[in-house]
């Protein structure tokens, strides 16, 4: 093949953009601190970021879904305990009430403190967080609670106004939990605490010592059991809902360093191909000039 002037311009040329593309592209790498770029640079591995992306987004949503959902759960293990050591204390007042040797005017006294422990508990079981009430099932936005009053303001009954269903938060790939406990479940279920604390009460201002042994007592046992299962439900979940959350954390900082492996560029090896590549443009460059004619060079420039 014959080499004109034209030829040997045109692969001069060739050649010299060819190595400002490349260095073109070390440049960027240092830019971006990352080797691929574009899908172009490396279809395999731009492929595999897309996917790694997409499921550590995925995690981190999981994850969001539980941080949301903790405060709820924490609230209502708070609220569970406040009624658990409600509960003792109303035992301990049931037993003194039921002793023999109590004048009516300490029986009297006694049921003042039921009392007040009852309108505890209506406070307990209307509790808020973040503007929902926790133990209304899926109606969080209306208390799920509401007391009937006599003419003294003395709460005669309390009616439940929530719903039985669960508020079910996704933590996993078709993975639900239920983070939420009803209120019927855990007020209502075998023993209707407010119920029973108003019986103890008007028991006590009636002066009834013999419903008080037997019948308040067992309903007490009763009340403590229901209340250490909806402790048992609501812990359960919580260390469920901890466990995933850690594991789908660790799970997403070894997905950032397969990420981190599939697309980062070298800074060390970057600079030192940058380094040798402007090299060569500058060697070519130079050849350029002796085999071009100057005037040639000069008009392509």
């Amino acid at each position: 093949m014959r080499v004109t002037q034209q030829i040997l311009v045109n692969r001069v040329l060739s050649n010299i953009r060819s190595q400002q593309n490349t260095i073109l592209d070390l440049q960027t790498q240092l830019a971006t601190g990352l080797r691929v770029n574009a899908p172009s640079d490396d279809p395999i591995d731009a492929r595999r970021a897309i996917n790694t992306r997409t499921t550590i987004a995925t995690n981190q949503q999981y994850i969001d879904n539980i941080s949301n959902t903790s405060a709820f759960l924490e609230e209502a293990a708070t609220s569970v305990q406040t009624i658990s050591d409600l509960l003792m204390r109303v035992r301990e007042l049931t037993i003194q009430g039921a002793n023999g040797t109590n004048a009516q005017e300490q029986l009297d006294s006694i049921a003042e403190e039921v009392n007040q422990l009852l309108e505890t508990l209506l406070v307990t079981a209307n509790h808020q967080t973040a503007g929902r009430y926790i133990f209304g099932g899926t109606r969080t936005l209306a208390e799920p609670f509401v007391a009937t009053r006599d003419t003294d303001g003395s709460i005669t009954a309390v009616s439940y106004e929530g719903n039985s269903e669960h508020i079910q938060v996704v933590i996993g790939a078709g993975v639900t939990v239920d983070t939420n406990e009803p209120g019927d479940a855990v007020f209502m279920d075998n023993v209707d605490l407010f119920q029973m604390l108003i019986d103890i009460r008007d028991n006590l201002l009636a002066g009834d010592q013999t419903s008080l042994q037997n019948d308040r007592l067992e309903e007490l046992e009763d009340a403590r059991q229901q209340i250490g299962q909806v402790q048992a439900r609501v812990g359960a979940v919580q260390n469920r809902v901890e466990r995933v959350s850690s594991d789908l954390e660790d799970y997403n900082l070894q997905l950032e360093e397969l990420l981190s492996d599939s697309v980062d560029a070298d800074f060390a090896d970057v600079i030192i191909g940058l380094n040798a590549q402007s090299n060569a443009f500058q060697a070519a460059l130079s050849a350029a000039s002796s085999v071009i004619q100057p005037s040639l060079l000069d008009y392509i420039a």
